[in-house]
C-alpha cells in the first residue's frame, strides 16, 4: 500500500499488512469485490473498473472506483487494485436522483390534478380514465417498450381528454345521436387539450400524444389527418386503448357493446385504422394473458387515469 492509501483510509501500513483486505470493504459490497479478485487470480480479464464502498478507520464510508489487475508477487499470483475516490461524485448523483424524484412527483401531481378536472365534467365515465391508462400501459409493456416510454404513455393517457373541458356537459352526457355541430365541437378536444398541455414541460411527448390520439392509420382521423408513421407510437397505442374501453363499457347514450365486439373492431380494422403491432399486442393481452378492464369496486394492478370518446367507433375516430 502506498502513502495515499494511508491518507485516504486513515489506516497505517503496519495496521493493514497481513490482515484480510475484504474487512475494509462495506459488508454489502464484499461479494462483488471478492469475485473481481478471484476472476483476476484465475486469469480472467476484468473488463471495466467497478464501484464499491470502502470503510475508513474512523467508520466513514468512501465510494471508490477500482480497477483490479493480476501480477506475480514472491512467486505467487496476486492482485493489485488501484482506485479513485468518487465519494463526491456519488453524493452529487444521489442529490440529482432525489431532485429528479421530487420533480417527477410534482409532474405526476399536476397530471393527476388535470385528470380530476376531466372527471369532474362527466362523473359517469370517470372510471374510463383509469381503465384506458391501464390498458395503454399493458399494451406498451407487451410490445416491450422501455419504462420511460411507458411512463410517457401513462401520463398522456391520464390527461388525453383534458380538451373536453371545452365541451358543454350536456353534449358529453346527451343520450342518443349527436347533431353535426355537436360532433364538431367534440372533435375540437384534441387540439384544445394540446393547447392546454403544450406549455407544461414534460420529458415525454405528452402534448403531441394528446393532440394525435384520434389520428388513424389511413389518414382519416383528426385533427390533422396524419397517417401511418406520421402518428406517434404513443398516440397509436392510446387510440387503440381508448376505442377498446369505450366500446366495452356502458355509456348514458348507449349500452356496452362488450369486449368481444371491441376486439373484433380493432381486428377488422387492423392496419386500416389501427397500428397492426398495437392491435396484436392488445389481442394477446385479452386472449392469452387474461387481461381485464376493471370497473368500479374491482381491484386494478395499476393506478392511473384517462377519459373516453362518444363518437361512433367505426367512423375513424
Amino acid at each position: 500500500m502506498n502513502s495515499l492509501f494511508e491518507e485516504l483510509t486513515g489506516y497505517t501500513e503496519e495496521e493493514l499488512l497481513g490482515t484480510y483486505s475484504l474487512n475494509l470493504v462495506h459488508p454489502d459490497d464484499r461479494e462483488v469485490v471478492r469475485e473481481e479478485a478471484i476472476a483476476e487470480l484465475k486469469g480472467q480479464q476484468s473488463p471495466l473498473p467497478y464501484e464499491y464502498r470502502l470503510v475508513k478507520k474512523n467508520g466513514d464510508v468512501m465510494w471508490v472506483l477500482e480497477r483490479v489487475t493480476s501480477t506475480e508477487y514472491q512467486g505467487k499470483r496476486a492482485t493489485v487494485g488501484s482506485f479513485l475516490d468518487i465519494t463526491e461524485r456519488k453524493r452529487a448523483e444521489e442529490e440529482l436522483k432525489q431532485s429528479l424524484k421530487k420533480l417527477r412527483q410534482a409532474m405526476e401531481g399536476a397530471v393527476h390534478a388535470i385528470a380530476l378536472i376531466v372527471e369532474s365534467r362527466d362523473p359517469y365515465t370517470a372510471g374510463h380514465q383509469r381503465r384506458v391508462t391501464d390498458l395503454a400501459c399493458a399494451i406498451a409493456s407487451e410490445m416491450g417498450l422501455p419504462e420511460s416510454q411507458t411512463d410517457g404513455i401513462r401520463m398522456a393517457a391520464a390527461i388525453h381528454d383534458i380538451g373536453k373541458i371545452y365541451v358543454p356537459a350536456e353534449i358529453l352526457s346527451k343520450p342518443g345521436h349527436l347533431a353535426e355541430i355537436e360532433s364538431s365541437i367534440i372533435k375540437t378536444h384534441p387540439q384544445v387539450g394540446y393547447n392546454i398541455v403544450k406549455e407544461l414541460e414534460f420529458p415525454y411527448p405528452i402534448a403531441e400524444t394528446v393532440l394525435q390520439h384520434h389520428e388513424r392509420m389511413d389518414g382519416f382521423g383528426y385533427p390533422a389527418g396524419l397517417s401511418g408513421e406520421e402518428i406517434l407510437l404513443e398516440a397509436r397505442i392510446l387510440g387503440v386503448a381508448d376505442v377498446v374501453e369505450a366500446m366495452a363499457s356502458h355509456r348514458p347514450y348507449r349500452p356496452a357493446a362488450g369486449i368481444g365486439k371491441a376486439l373484433k373492431e380493432i381486428l377488422q380494422n387492423r392496419d386500416i385504422l389501427y397500428d397492426p403491432e398495437v392491435v396484436d399486442a392488445c389481442l394477446t393481452l385479452f386472449t392469452e394473458k387474461q387481461f381485464k378492464l376493471t370497473h368500479k369496486g374491482q381491484n386494478s394492478n395499476l393506478t392511473s387515469t384517462a377519459y373516453c370518446e362518444r363518437i361512433p367507433i367505426t367512423q375513424s375516430v
